[in-house]
């Protein structure tokens, strides 16, 4: 089957929409009779083109502007598809912001996802876990950490005395990239206003970033995650005081290197040894207990 035909610019935004959906090959047929198709260089803006508008010529760029803190970043759709917002300082309740992610049709990955997969656990929690994005499991079900490294991380809070009516879960992404590949930059970047907006509904104590793609969202850096894990850092997300934010491994990776365990535990006990110095007014009393049987269990699981 050929293709229909279609303006250079339509072609772009569906080139780059193939790239938002995780495609990383393409086939097409030949013309009848043709010896060989049509290079992708024939489509692109070329210096000779001088009566070109550059609006028209323009490629997106492929780095972001300003600092993700911001909530301006570059969102990584064509310029014919712009990715508009909802006016997200508007909202002023958990039920809204989801509402409005889930009418929200500026992100790919909304239609290659089963659900949106928004948050678990206690809104009125302190702690607050930031993934990265759905895996199979949760896209399957609409929840955060359902599957295996769910699993795992269940154990890790029971280690330290706390369970997910303690402790509030979402992600970086609310859907789920095609084949639990590692989310984009210019997802992330997307999707940002919102989680942003998220965090200063929820308004925790502490933040616990797990994985490499939250801890360098919300931290803003680059470094990886084994440099950056276990040192706490404030950060300003809009609200009238800074928030902490503890980066750690993300349980999916150490279902994969369970030797890094240890370090793992290293940060549940840094956290738990900052909510054990939060005034009793601020945490559960049922949170506050880190018992010696647990600090004793080296392997954190």
């Amino acid at each position: 089957m050929t293709m229909p035909a279609r303006t250079r610019d339509e072609l772009l935004s569906a080139l780059f929409w193939q790239v938002e959906i995780g495609a990383d090959a393409a086939f097409l047929d030949s013309p009848p009779g043709a010896a060989e198709t049509t290079p992708l260089a024939a489509f692109m803006p070329t210096a000779k083109k001088a009566d070109t508008p550059p609006a028209a010529a323009a490629m997106p760029p492929e780095k972001s502007g300003p600092p993700l803190k911001s909530g301006r970043a570059f969102s990584g759709l064509p310029a014919s598809q712009p990715a508009a917002h909802p006016d997200l300082n508007r909202l002023d309740s958990l039920p809204a912001l989801q509402k409005a992610l889930a009418d929200f049709e500026g992100c790919s990955l909304k239609h290659t996802a089963s659900n949106l997969v928004f948050a678990d656990g206690n809104p009125q929690a302190k702690i607050m876990l930031i993934g990265e994005a759905p895996g199979r499991d949760e896209d399957r079900m609409g929840l955060p950490f359902v599957g295996p490294a769910g699993q795992l991380l269940d154990r890790m809070l029971a280690a330290i005395g706390l369970d997910r009516s303690q402790v509030y879960i979402t992600n970086i992404l609310p859907w789920r990239p095609p084949g639990n590949r590692t989310p984009t930059a210019e997802e992330t970047a997307l999707l940002w206003p919102f989680l942003r907006r998220h965090i200063q509904l929820k308004a925790p104590q502490i933040i616990l970033a797990l994985g490499g793609s939250s801890a360098k969202l919300l931290l803003d850096s680059q470094t990886g995650i084994l440099k950056l894990r276990g040192q706490m850092r404030e950060v300003d997300f809009g609200l009238p005081a800074r928030l902490p934010v503890l980066p750690s491994l993300h349980p999916a990776y150490l279902l994969r290197s369970p030797a890094q365990k240890k370090l793992a535990w290293a940060d549940l006990l840094t956290l738990r040894h900052f909510l054990d110095k939060l005034p009793p007014d601020k945490t559960d009393p049922d949170a506050a207990m880190a018992t010696e049987s647990a600090r004793s269990n080296p392997a954190g699981d």
